[in-house]
């Protein structure tokens, strides 16, 4: 899940103190955030051995990493030559909005059967649309996301664990937000209503008005 600015994992400074088998997972999670608060900007070249003296790592860790945020698409990978922190174009964000747009909504969808067949405890699925009903402009982008991480947990499954990978580069896109349809506030009301209430067609539906998308 992603956890910007808790914990030791994300601090920017001095080395990684964690067990051998949380090394990968916690580069990962140190490079995220120093990607989403600019302490590696985009165009920044990504060097493994830069990496791993700055962490206090070998650069086998270091390596998982950079190959698990070029899947997620925060980098810039060209085999042999050079990493850099991929920098977003207008066009770029636009298709991403799209994009998230429905996968969001594929996921609130997998989350409230989660929560209606196997009886789940998300609690946190509810808070997190609460949030995202109060949240103002400036925050709602990092509300968007810690409401899809809840959804992610709920889900429990692969699923889930695929939809974690995709809030990284969620969370930079959201700094612009896009037009909702239907105005912002409002949707994420109802995507809260809807959640309470059960609607899973009401809730995606919100979900995709919220990216500019056709609720249908």
């Amino acid at each position: 899940m992603l956890r910007l600015g808790t914990g030791d994992l994300l601090s920017s400074g001095g080395p990684l103190q964690l067990s051998s088998q949380r090394l990968s997972e916690g580069v990962y999670e140190r490079l995220v955030n120093d990607i989403y608060t600019g302490v590696l900007r985009p165009g920044d070249p990504l060097r493994d051995r830069d990496v791993a003296e700055r962490l206090g790592v070998s650069r086998t860790p270091v390596r998982e990493a950079i190959q698990r945020l070029e899947r997620t698409g925060l980098l810039d990978v060209w085999p042999g030559r050079q990493t850099k922190v991929r920098d977003l174009t207008p066009d770029d964000v636009t298709s991403l909005y799209e994009y998230f747009g429905e996968v969001s909504a594929i996921h609130v969808g997998f989350g409230m059967t989660a929560i209606a067949e196997r009886s789940a405890d998300c609690t946190d699925v509810r808070e997190g649309a609460a949030g995202l009903s109060t949240a103002s402009d400036a925050e709602w982008g990092a509300a968007f996301v810690t409401f899809m991480a809840a959804v992610a947990a709920c889900e429990g499954t692969l699923r889930g664990r695929l939809l974690e990978d995709h809030l990284p580069l969620m969370s930079l896109v959201l700094r612009h937000l896009p037009d909702a349809v239907g105005g912002r506030q409002q949707l994420s009301a109802d995507v809260r209503d809807a959640i309470d209430a059960g609607d899973t067609a009401a809730a995606t539906g919100a979900v995709r008005g919220l990216f500019g998308l056709d609720p249908r």
